[in-house]
């Protein structure tokens, strides 16, 4: 676990180990083991280390591969890396050292491109073949390791995180990409938020020869053939991927390693599988506010107590979320309003002190339906459908009065569900941020008019699927909101620690399998999770099992009427505030003001917020 950089110049000039090293020194936080620069004319890598398997000097990047033909930079893991050598060793290949960055160069060598093939893991690469001039870099299936790239006349860059391409030259607001994430919370791939920038796609290669840039998908993970067999051979089959999952990221660490734990069933059931391979107590680790309905620390004490874990428990407080904005929008580069990443940031500031690895129980929700729009969604198409009858109007007054949060939801689903499913999940997904409905209203004219050509929900009717509304939503959840949304918060809130995650449910195996599987078992009687539920009854309490999913929530409504206030109304609605050349003063100051009224818009809040510090610090 790493981060990488590189520069590739073809106009003649040499690259400056400077450059790189200041490259390196601006993702430092992602490898606080060590430092490795590798520079040849026109051509140069940087490599910061977090020493993970083989901790010794042996295992130190920018590597080079025995016949000095090849060089690679990497970041990630390979869980399967102990197979792979012993194939490769077979073969004729002598190791120095125990890595699995050492077996990519004997891969490539012998395969090139269809190594990939052959990845169980998570990784963003890239490899210099000095004989040919051509480099080849790669992004993992599921966008667990991010890999970004800058393209001039001149060069070619790229670097695990944002920063380091913008050393040397700022960068320009992408203003499309900036409509976009106001539906979205998140900047989608290949959009990064800056017009010279770009996102290398889960699941994509790009090879850079002769001056010319080409970038294709070298794997769809989701893309499966329905499963033929019976409900409990697929809940058989699933707990022992996710059993061999566990184990492979458990085995794959030479320090130590933790999880971490809240109430819920999804890293529940990833500890409950690990403590079945750990030789001594599993440390684990739980965040939680001073707030009834916000805090899973009981709960994630008392299952730490039935599993036998070293527990950790820490707090976050509303005025904690006041001096992390700033540290938050420099860490995430892009616009970036996920509010979950403010505990995810501060539990794995904790959880560093202790371990180097920890486990989570991410992608769960996305394999399995786990989310409670989803069930809310399907219930709403078929009281529409059954009763024959357009409840929009009613449902639209009645959403603009209430304050309650799970109601204003509900009716949006009502909402949602009276259009075509395309458009009902679309309008259902930003509706939670702002909808192409609160456009009129929340942008400043010129802005709309100047990003007309793609508004949010043009951006998700292009990539939702025809078909079972339920499949589709999902679809949409895993090739976006998964990659860009949930697995970038984990990477840039562990990583900025030195802390590496590790998700299970994430494994390819396993994602490709549950893919496979009809959506009555995923979503079964308004519940989600229904078959993966039913798998673990052997593993979790009935409890653990039958609890509701709360996610990690943040009380944004409450800190948005007391800590958080002062900032916003700084930031936002000042006359010089960066976010008034985007969104209508009155518009901002009415979601303020009804949120101290009780109405609940403590997500859009703080998505306001965030974007107007990113603006201040980027345009």
């Amino acid at each position: 676990m790493c981060g990488i950089a590189g520069i590739w110049r073809w106009d003649g000039q040499p690259v400056e180990e400077d450059r790189l090293r200041a490259m390196a020194e601006a993702i430092a936080h992602r490898g606080p083991d060590g430092e490795g620069i590798w520079t040849e004319g026109g051509v140069g890598f940087a490599h910061r280390r977090l020493a993970i398997i083989d901790v010794s000097s042996r295992a130190a990047q920018p590597m080079i591969s025995t016949d000095e033909r090849y060089v690679v930079t990497f970041n990630g893991e390979i869980y399967n890396y102990r197979e792979l050598r012993r194939d490769c060793k077979e073969r004729g290949n002598v190791f120095r050292s125990d890595s699995d960055t050492e077996v990519l160069l004997y891969l490539y060598a012998r395969k090139g491109e269809k190594m990939l093939a052959d990845l169980r893991g998570m990784f963003a690469l890239a490899i210099w073949d000095r004989e040919t001039r051509r480099l080849f870099v790669a992004r993992d299936r599921l966008g667990k390791k991010p890999f970004f790239y800058r393209r001039c006349a001149q060069e070619f860059a790229f670097a695990s995180e944002i920063k380091a391409l913008t050393l040397d030259r700022r960068p320009t607001v992408d203003w499309q990409a900036v409509r976009v994430f106001l539906g979205l919370q998140y900047v989608p791939a290949p959009l990064t938020g800056f017009a010279e920038i770009e996102c290398l796609p889960p699941g994509f290669a790009g090879v850079l020869e002769n001056g010319v840039w080409r970038t294709w998908k070298y794997a769809d993970v989701f893309a499966v053939e329905p499963f033929s067999g019976t409900f409990v051979q697929a809940k058989e089959r699933i707990l022992l991927l996710l059993e061999e999952s566990v184990r492979l990221r458990l085995l794959a660490t030479d320090v130590p390693i933790g999880a971490f734990l809240s109430g819920g069933v999804d890293s529940a059931a990833v500890v409950a599988l690990a403590t079945r391979y750990a030789t001594k107590p599993l440390a684990t680790f739980t965040m939680g506010f001073p707030s009834i309905g916000f805090d899973e620390r009981e709960q994630a004490a008392t299952l730490a107590k039935q599993l036998g874990t070293d527990h950790h428990a820490f707090e976050v407080q509303g005025a904690q979320a006041v001096e992390m904005v700033d540290s938050l929008v420099d860490l995430y580069d892009a616009p970036y309003a996920d509010s979950s990443a403010l505990p995810t940031w501060m539990l794995a500031r904790e959880t560093s002190k202790h371990v180097k690895v920890v486990l989570t129980g991410d992608g769960a929700d996305e394999l399995f339906a786990g989310y409670r729009r989803y069930a809310h969604f399907v219930r709403a198409l078929w009281l529409i459908r059954h009763r024959a009858v357009s409840l929009t109007p009613w449902f639209e007054l009645t959403g603009k009065l209430m304050k309650d949060a799970r109601l204003i939801r509900f009716a949006r689903m009502l909402y949602a569900a009276n259009q075509s499913p395309k458009q009902g999940y679309a309008s259902l997904f930003t509706g939670a941020y702002f909808s192409a409905a609160d456009e009129t209203s929340l942008l400043q004219q010129d802005f709309a008019q100047a990003t007309a050509v793609m508004s949010v929900e043009s951006w998700m009717l292009d990539r939702l699927q025809d078909g079972d509304p339920l499949m589709a939503a999902l679809a949409f959840d895993r090739s976006s909101y998964l990659p860009d949304d949930l697995n970038v918060k984990m990477d840039r809130a562990t990583m900025a620690h030195g802390l590496e995650a590790r998700s299970p449910f994430l494994d390819q195996e396993l994602v490709r399998f549950t893919a496979s599987l009809p959506s009555a078992w995923l979503l079964h009687s308004g519940h989600g999770k229904y078959i993966l539920k039913e798998a673990l009854k052997n593993v979790l309490p009935p409890e653990v099992l039958s609890r509701k999913k709360r996610g990690f929530q943040v009380p944004l409504a409450s800190w948005f009427r007391g800590d958080l206030k002062a900032v916003f109304e700084e930031r936002c609605l000042a006359d010089r505030s960066a976010l008034l050349k985007v969104c209508q003063k009155e518009a901002v100051a009415h979601l303020l003001h009804e949120n101290m009224q009780g109405v609940d818009h403590g997500n859009r809040l703080w998505m306001l917020l965030t974007l107007s510090t990113w603006l201040t610090k980027n345009s």
